[in-house]
């Protein structure tokens, strides 16, 4: 990597910081780079740059050189006030701190509330403070559209023409899971933009988000995590459930989730068998992954729920401590995460948090649906949508300080009854 940066300096250099200048012109889209870094990453190491960390020093302070440089005071920030969601996550932040004093790995527990405090924390404020347009969450929303439509393709021609010849599809080393998330979440913001028309009025936008679906949706099949495609089903159903309220009677989206349901039930029931098929299997050579008879990761995943569970039981009150699950470990499920190393302190404080989260998400749903004009409502509709499907990921996987995606999107749900989207 030295070796070619020496090499084509003189190139490198220059367009480095042509790229630079335009993440800090838009830092909405380093900010949607941010939250997809380490898939973006792809597990390549970078010297000795991390480009989670890069992207976040370039969006926090493009954000603030925006802010200072603009003239006109319409464009300013709204006078930012703590919401009842903002307490609680403070509250949480010190209940991660002080759990670190009593964990039983406190080397690991002070790097874990680190970790959440600038990979989670920091961003959620972000969001909430700077991400207060119409215009700004639509460009956050798209790149990262775009961003997880890129990463299909590179899936894509990596098993299309590289020598990939079946189990889980690792793009340069990643994690499969995360990858699939990323996919999902594009997923979401193109069915919702096909639906609804993300690109306003254009005449093809409708055209390009439904193209866009099929290599996102061969992607996702490519990938072979579950998780992902359950969360992104139950995301469908709660998105179904709001556009279809007061227009069509709720049978018609019992007839939806029925349909969804059986969906899944077929694929990962007879997935396997399916997948027998030569031909199948060579243009997706590892759906069968997808099949629960096939998931010999899902015994384990009970086993660390059933040990979670135990853990807790034994220190219920204030839990093991921040890092305190075994072997620095997590039980891949926010919740029994909370429980196992705070306790119900913890648990306690972030059901208060997500309380108020959904307060914010029903007031805007309530209040300012009808209000707003046509863009306003798709992108509070994105977010809704893909804030529940990323939730329900996290009860299948991911440690409290890998949730920064989900925390963005929450905060985004606070900002949606603040924002003067305008009228029809």
């Amino acid at each position: 990597m030295i070796n070619i940066f020496y090499q084509y300096y003189i190139i490198l250099i220059p367009s480095s910081l042509l790229v630079l200048f335009f993440l800090l012109k838009y830092p909405e889209i380093s900010f949607a780079l941010f939250i997809s870094a380490y898939v973006l990453k792809g597990g390549i190491n970078i010297g000795y740059f991390n480009l989670t960390a890069i992207l976040l020093i370039v969006t926090v302070v493009g954000f603030i050189l925006k802010q200072s440089i603009k003239k006109d005071k319409n464009t300013i920030n709204f006078n930012f006030k703590l919401e009842p969601s903002d307490k609680f996550i403070l509250l949480f932040v010190a209940v991660l701190v002080i759990g670190c004093i009593y964990s039983l790995n406190r080397n690991w527990g002070i790097i874990k509330a680190l970790r959440f405090i600038v990979i989670v924390f920091v961003p959620y404020l972000l969001a909430r403070m700077f991400l207060v347009k119409g215009t700004q969450i639509k460009l956050f929303l798209i790149s990262v559209s775009i961003t997880a439509l890129g990463i299909s393709f590179l899936l894509m021609l990596k098993a299309l023409f590289g020598n990939y010849s079946g189990g889980r599809v690792n793009y340069f080393y990643t994690n499969p899971i995360p990858v699939g998330t990323l996919i999902m979440v594009g997923l979401m913001i193109f069915t919702v933009g096909m639906t609804q028309n993300v690109f306003n009025k254009r005449k093809y936008g409708k055209l390009f988000c439904a193209i866009a679906i099929i290599p996102l949706l061969y992607s996702i099949l490519l990938v072979g995590s579950r998780g992902p495609l359950i969360s992104m089903m139950i995301g469908l159903i709660f998105y179904f459930v709001i556009i279809f309220r007061g227009k069509i009677k709720l049978k018609n989206v019992g007839v939806i989730t029925i349909i969804l349901l059986s969906l899944i039930f077929i694929w990962t029931s007879y997935s396997d068998i399916i997948c027998t098929n030569s031909i199948v299997n060579k243009i997706i050579p590892n759906a069968g992954r997808l099949s629960i008879a096939s998931a010999s990761g899902m015994s384990g995943r009970a086993k660390i729920y059933s040990d979670a569970w135990q853990l807790f039981k034994d220190k219920p009150l204030f839990g093991r401590g921040t890092g305190g699950f075994p072997e620095r470990g997590y039980p891949h499920n926010i919740f029994l995460e909370i429980a196992v190393e705070n306790g119900l302190l913890g648990l306690i404080i972030f059901f208060g948090f997500l309380f108020a989260i959904c307060q914010k998400g029903y007031q805007f749903l309530n209040d300012n649906f009808i209000k707003i004009n046509k863009q306003g409502k798709i992108m509070g509709l994105i977010i809704l949508v893909i804030s529940v499907s990323l939730f329900v990921e996290r009860q299948f996987s991911f440690s409290l300080d890998m949730h920064k995606d989900l925390f963005v999107f929450f905060a985004l749900i606070v900002n949606l009854p603040l924002i003067d989207w305008g009228r029809d």
